[in-house]
């Protein structure tokens, strides 16, 4: 069994190094506690944030709508707020599952065959809902795409994402691609790349694959912020390269 040890900087100072076991769940854990706490937030900008919660957010609060969230539009009805996860943390959850269905490496036929039937027929507890229910009732649109596509239109799955809105929708639920290619992030780029495909195109499929890359450097042992951006700049192409080093 692995042990933490400590590893000496410079004087006075010591890092703590994690067992794989613990980066891995430190980054499911941490990316739904971040999720919970940016989604009631998800969508205004800085000032208005501001506004509403009297500076920055560094905790849990509530529905930026209050008592009204069931019926306040733009969000209704997703209650948003007060710890609940949103479909960041559900799509993550739902690929970990497909992880554990196939026990192996994934590619955009999985995301047709296991990741579309896990969405639109196995219920699942969704908080922001409060209730049981199909997880293909909360995802957001770019997101239901993938079913549309794959399920509905036959599309083929390696291309099923073009056309799609091009946005976060795939990076946000790629991390456990990172995971799986622990302290490979080449193989974590390809292989997200490929899952991706299914549901994205264009930069919203490059950040897919940047973001699961940066996961398995992030795992690789002595890993620091500075080696994770490196591994991600060497896998980065066009305006994703060029966002990361500005």
């Amino acid at each position: 069994m692995a042990h933490k040890t400590s590893a000496p900087l410079a004087a006075g100072t010591t890092t703590t190094t994690l067992t794989l076991d613990e980066r891995i769940t430190g980054a499911l854990v941490g990316a739904a506690v971040g999720d919970a706490l940016g989604g009631p937030v998800e969508g205004w900008t800085p000032e208005q944030i501001a506004e509403r919660h009297g500076g920055r957010v560094t905790g849990v609060v509530g529905p930026w709508y209050g008592d009204d969230w069931r019926t306040a539009r733009p969000i209704a009805p997703y209650h948003k707020g007060d710890g609940h996860v949103t479909d960041d943390t559900l799509m993550t959850h739902a690929l970990v599952r497909v992880y554990e269905t196939v026990r192996g490496h994934l590619d955009a036929y999985s995301v047709a065959d296991h990741l579309v039937p896990d969405l639109m027929s196995r219920p699942r507890w969704i908080p922001e809902l409060e209730a049981e229910a199909l997880p293909l009732q909360r995802i957001f649109l770019a997101e239901k795409w993938i079913v549309t596509r794959l399920h509905y239109g036959h599309a083929d799955p390696r291309e099923a994402g073009s056309g799609n809105v091009v946005n976060c929708g795939a990076a946000m639920y790629m991390a456990p691609v990172g995971l799986v290619n622990a302290a490979h992030p080449e193989a974590a780029y390809a292989e997200a790349l490929d899952v991706a495909g299914a549901h994205q195109s264009s930069y919203g499929r490059e950040a897919a694959g940047v973001l699961a890359a940066s996961v398995a450097a992030a795992c690789t042992p002595g890993a620091t912020p500075a080696s994770v951006v490196e591994a991600a700049l060497a896998v980065a192409k066009d305006g994703t390269r060029s966002a990361i080093e500005s």
